[in-house]
């Protein structure tokens, strides 16, 4: 009986870790994507992504990096959200965050230092992320996510899988309850059980 026991909580255990793994986001570092292809997110294959500064703990000095994304619809915009920022050299380090041509993060709180979690929707079907640092001390840098947002989509069914956040912003359910904030108010990651 004890027998059956463990190898019920075993199976139950693995089909657990199997589940919080597909669930987990395919891991991204600007720094190995500088200057690369755009990046086009659609709504099956890469409606998404999560984006670190670097894979190291911390970035490399004199960097100077650009990533651009893309949709793959003209209907589609793109949400960007910072959820951690760590970019202590103001004076000569900074990320900022383009619409097209235009700069979103315009308060240089947003570009550097230790911002507080904040969010953008693109106007255009375009975004590009732009890092630079100088050759003094550096630090981790900053997580993000970018995800694709729906908003010609009428009601944002979820039975065709999409995610209505509570901010408006329609996203893909893949992306929902993975540990990170797609919605840029992270309600895709409020009701999640993994049990």
């Amino acid at each position: 009986m004890a027998t059956k026991a463990i190898l019920l909580f075993s199976c139950i255990l693995i089909v657990t870790i199997s589940i919080a793994a597909a669930k987990s986001p395919e891991k991204y570092y600007m720094d190995k994507m500088c200057g690369g292809d755009v990046i086009i997110l659609d709504g099956d294959n890469k409606p998404g992504i999560a984006l670190q500064l670097t894979s190291s703990s911390k970035y490399k000095p004199n960097m100077n990096c650009v990533v651009k994304f893309r949709t793959a619809q003209p209907s589609q915009r793109l949400v960007v959200t910072v959820e951690k920022m760590d970019i202590t050299d103001c004076a000569g380090d900074s990320l900022r965050i383009y619409d097209g041509t235009t700069l979103l993060n315009k308060d240089v709180k947003q570009q550097c230092g230790s911002s507080s979690v904040f969010t953008y929707t693109t106007a255009s079907t375009q975004l590009s992320l732009n890092f630079a640092s100088n050759a003094a001390i550096e630090s981790s840098g900053y997580q993000m996510t970018v995800a694709l947002d729906f908003p010609m989509i009428a009601a944002c069914p979820q039975n065709l899988g999409f995610f209505l956040c509570k901010n408006r912003n329609c996203i893909s359910k893949q992306l929902s309850c993975d540990g990170r904030n797609h919605c840029g108010d992270a309600t895709d990651e409020n009701q999640c059980s993994f049990g």
